[in-house]
């Protein structure tokens, strides 16, 4: 019964996610994406077997209301990330932006996703919905363009009966059009 719980109210907030990014408009005239390269070690607190490479697309700004007044402005993403075990995850989520002085900017993220296995000694998620929750610190370069270092946890928040969730460091960089 509790499983059953757990799955409805992730299965919820995964709508509500999806409905918030559809339903909203950009905030101003920007480049709609960027693309942003990260390449960084998965299962970095388990033992470090496997390092990751990945890509992700960012937008335009959005207001979501519902938010406290802080993560009002957030920024749509969607990825997908490969490791050397043949893991695969796409996915689909918010980053804020909080800017620390002028050049650093700390990143809350949040998205949910479809995970893939891999080979034989891949790391098993529980399941094939995932979810990932992290934070960026990144340090800007110029106007356009900056260097991060990420830190994300990624499980499938008690969806499944298994779930040991993973953690991975990746370093990303950034440059706008």
């Amino acid at each position: 019964m509790i499983g059953q719980r757990a799955r409805v109210r992730s299965l919820f907030l995964v709508a509500v996610v999806l409905a918030a990014w559809l339903a909203t408009r950009p905030l101003r005239a920007e480049p709609p994406v960027e693309i942003v390269p990260s390449v960084g070690q998965f299962e970095v607190f388990d033992g470090g077997r496997a390092w990751e490479m990945g890509w992700e697309a960012r937008f335009a700004p959005r207001r979501i209301p519902f938010l406290p007044r802080f993560l009002h402005d957030a920024i749509p993403v969607a990825g997908a990330m490969a490791s050397s075990q043949g893991a695969l995850y796409a996915y689909g989520g918010f980053r804020w932006n909080l800017p620390l002085g002028k050049r650093w900017v700390v990143t809350p993220n949040w998205a949910a996703g479809l995970y893939y296995a891999g080979k034989e000694d891949g790391k098993d998620l529980g399941g094939v919905v995932e979810f990932r929750s992290g934070v960026e610190l990144a340090w800007r370069l110029n106007e356009r363009s900056r260097i991060g270092l990420c830190l994300y946890h990624l499980s499938n928040g008690g969806l499944y009966d298994f779930n040991p969730g993973t953690e991975s460091l990746i370093l990303s960089y950034d440059i706008r059009p």
